[in-house]
């Protein structure tokens, strides 16, 4: 893995570097994020598109239902699968990360959060932009539906 391909940050007391995954195993995990998320998709985009939007209003759970959405969405196998997949391409405090996350997460999931955000952030930050364009025409397409063609 060279540094080229890794970005860095520190959460917790602790430096992490994130590697790229390889390609078809970042394809296998966007697969999984995508089927994840799907169920919440189109509250979110009414959220992420509005005027001012932020993304705290997701963050401070203002809307429970996107929250249990999402929450649906997920799989207790396929999380741990994704924690152990990031763990793989991390390096924390200079050396590979491995099963060592269990010691270094234990009592503190928000530090486990925020290194997870980070790592799907190194892997896909590039769709950002695809992203935001998909949530526009999905926030688009819910302000027309309901609406007859005389209004």
């Amino acid at each position: 893995m060279s540094q080229k391909d890794s970005q860095k940050t520190s959460i917790g007391g602790h430096a992490y570097e994130v590697f790229k995954l390889p390609p078809l195993d970042a394809q296998d995990v966007l697969i999984d994020i995508i089927q994840a998320v799907a169920p919440a998709a189109p509250e979110v985009a009414a959220i992420a598109t509005a005027p001012g939007a932020s993304g705290e209003e997701l963050v401070s759970g203002q809307d429970l239902s996107i929250i249990t959405k999402l929450a649906s969405g997920l799989d207790k196998v396929k999380m741990r699968e994704l924690i152990a997949i990031m763990a793989g391409v991390t390096h924390c405090d200079g050396a590979p990360f491995g099963n060592t996350y269990m010691e270094v997460f234990r009592g503190d999931l928000p530090s486990m959060y925020k290194w997870l955000w980070f790592c799907l952030q190194v892997q896909f930050g590039n769709f950002s932009a695809l992203v935001q364009s998909a949530l526009s025409r999905a926030a688009r397409g819910n302000e027309h539906q309901g609406k007859s063609p005389s209004t």
